[in-house]
């Protein structure tokens, strides 16, 4: 088994883990908080994504059409997570960021272009951009009103921000990441797959943990 195998490997790993984390999810959802109920579907929306990039793969040869509604995707998902579930404050200028953001991918969808050779998307650049500056905003709101008793919102928020900080820095050359023929690209991907994997892994602990507290409450 070459490098190559190995990565291709470890691809299936990502599916496995949204597909246990949804299977605990499930099981229990409605003992869940709304939280962690949200990652459940926040997992439901990222496998279906995951797989329908794999079938366009498998008969096209060419899923680059995934990246930007992926992006989509995730930007609609983050700002109702965080407007939902996070803040207390309307922060006007997010939403208007986030509005942004959603007619750049829109307009990069309708620029699409499969060759490889012509492809760069900013959309995941555009999405992890708002998404840490939804976490900076719910940290800055925390730390203004000191009314934040539930440690583990820091530190789920800390994760996301280091996930899409360093998913950020990963998509800015993504036409060298696609187009590079040396094979260092591969550790790239090798690098973001672990990124991933590490994430999704604690987001599976996070809605383990969080059926473990309910069944602790009288």
């Amino acid at each position: 088994m070459n490098f190559n195998d190995v990565v291709n490997a470890l691809t299936f790993l990502s599916p496995i883990i949204l597909l246990i984390g949804i299977t605990i999810g499930v099981k229990k959802y409605k003992v869940l908080d709304i939280i962690h109920k949200s990652i459940v579907c926040y997992f439901v929306v990222m496998l279906c994504v995951d797989t329908t990039g794999r079938i366009i793969w498998i008969t096209t040869g060419n899923n680059l059409i995934v990246l930007p509604i992926y992006s989509l995707i995730e930007i609609l998902l983050f700002l109702v997570f965080y407007y939902k579930c996070l803040f207390r404050s309307r922060h006007l200028s997010i939403i208007g960021l986030g509005i942004a953001g959603i007619l750049y991918i829109l307009w990069e969808l309708l620029q699409y272009k499969s060759n490889a050779k012509e492809f760069q998307s900013y959309s995941k650049v555009v999405d992890n951009f708002i998404v840490i500056t939804l976490v900076l905003a719910f940290f800055y709101e925390k730390i203004n009103k000191f009314r934040e008793s539930k440690w583990d919102n820091f530190k789920l928020n800390a994760v996301i921000l280091a996930y899409f900080s360093i998913n950020l820095i990963f998509f800015l050359p993504i036409n060298f990441l696609i187009n590079e023929t040396s094979g260092l690209k591969f550790y790239f991907w090798l690098v973001n797959l672990i990124v991933t994997i590490l994430f999704y892994i604690y987001l599976t602990t996070l809605i383990g943990k969080n059926i473990y507290s309910q069944k602790e409450k009288p």
